[in-house]
C-alpha cells in the first residue's frame, strides 16, 4: 500500500512538472509578439524595413539602415517619445512580420493595394510614388505598350508583376532584389526594369556609366501612385501616432526637407 501511495506522489510530481515547462514555454513564445496596441513599458517601436529600396531605405557601410522612410518614421517617433527598433528583412518577410505581429510597423517604399487594405492598417499616403522604367540608352520605350515584345526585369512579389501583366507584357524576370534586376539590366539580360521611380533613379544616378533612359508611369490621382506605411489590425494608436506626424511633417517643410534631401528632381 505505502509502494503504491508513493508512486502516484511520483506521476503527480511528474504531470506537476510538465505542466510548469509547458507554461514556461507558452510565456516565453507570446514575448515575441507584440500584440499590445503600443509598447507602453519600453517606449520603443519595432518597425520591419528592407534593405534594398534605395532611397527609402537601404543599409550603410556601417551596417546601419538609412534613407527617406527610415528618417520619417526614425522623426515621427522620437516627436512622441519612441526609440525605434529596425527589423531589417527580406521584401517578403518584411509584410509576415507585421501580420504576426512581431513589428509594429513596416515601411519601405510600400505602394498603396486594396489587398493590403484589406490584410493590414495602412496610413496616409505620405509620398507621390510613380512607377519608373529603366532602359539603357540603345533601347527606346516612349510607352508601356513598348515593352510588350521585351524582356521586364522587376522584384518579386511587388506590385509590378501584375502591373506588367495588365499592360500584357510575357517576358517579366523577378528577382529576390531590385538591384539584381539592374545587374540584370546593365549585363544585357533584361531589356529594361521597372520599379518606384525614385527607386531607378538612384540606380541611374549611383552608376553614371551607364547611360540610360527613364520613362514615368503614374498619375497622381491613383492611390496605387503612392507609399504607404502598413501596421498590423490591432495598432491602430500607432498608425495614428503616424498619420498624425506626418501631418505635422507637412505643416513644418519637413517632409519636402526630407524629399528634397533622398530625391531626384
Amino acid at each position: 500500500m505505502k509502494h503504491t501511495v508513493f508512486f502516484n506522489q511520483g506521476v503527480m510530481i511528474g504531470i506537476i512538472c510538465i505542466i510548469g515547462l509547458l507554461s514556461a514555454c507558452g510565456k516565453k513564445q507570446s514575448t515575441t509578439q507584440n500584440t499590445d496596441d503600443t509598447n507602453i513599458s519600453t517606449k520603443t517601436i519595432q518597425v520591419a524595413v528592407n534593405s534594398n529600396m534605395p532611397p527609402f531605405a537601404y543599409i550603410d557601410d556601417k551596417g546601419n539602415p538609412i534613407g527617406f522612410d527610415v528618417e520619417v518614421i526614425t522623426h515621427i517617433a522620437q516627436k512622441n517619445g519612441y526609440t525605434v527598433k529596425f527589423n531589417i528583412l527580406p521584401w517578403q518577410d518584411m509584410f509576415k512580420s507585421v501580420e504576426q505581429n512581431i513589428s509594429d510597423l513596416a515601411i519601405s517604399s510600400i505602394s498603396y493595394t486594396t489587398e493590403r487594405e484589406g490584410k493590414y492598417l495602412l496610413s496616409n499616403p505620405y509620398v507621390y510614388m510613380p512607377a519608373g522604367v529603366l532602359s539603357l540608352n540603345d533601347t527606346t520605350i516612349n510607352s508601356m505598350s513598348d515593352l510588350k515584345p521585351m524582356r521586364l526585369g522587376v522584384q518579386d512579389g511587388a506590385i509590378f508583376v501584375d502591373v506588367a501583366k495588365e499592360h500584357g507584357i510575357e517576358h517579366v524576370i523577378t528577382k529576390e532584389k531590385m538591384f539584381l534586376s539592374f545587374q540584370d539590366l546593365i549585363n544585357g539580360k533584361v531589356d529594361a526594369i521597372m520599379s518606384d521611380k525614385q527607386i531607378v533613379q538612384h540606380f541611374a544616378k549611383s552608376y553614371p556609366q551607364y547611360k540610360t533612359n527613364l520613362l514615368e508611369y503614374g498619375n497622381v490621382n491613383d492611390k496605387g501612385s503612392y507609399a504607404v506605411a502598413i501596421a498590423p489590425k490591432n495598432k491602430t494608436q500607432i498608425i495614428n501616432m503616424f498619420n498624425q506626424g506626418l501631418s505635422d511633417m507637412r505643416a513644418t517643410g519637413e517632409l519636402t526637407k526630407l524629399e528634397e534631401k533622398w530625391f531626384e528632381k
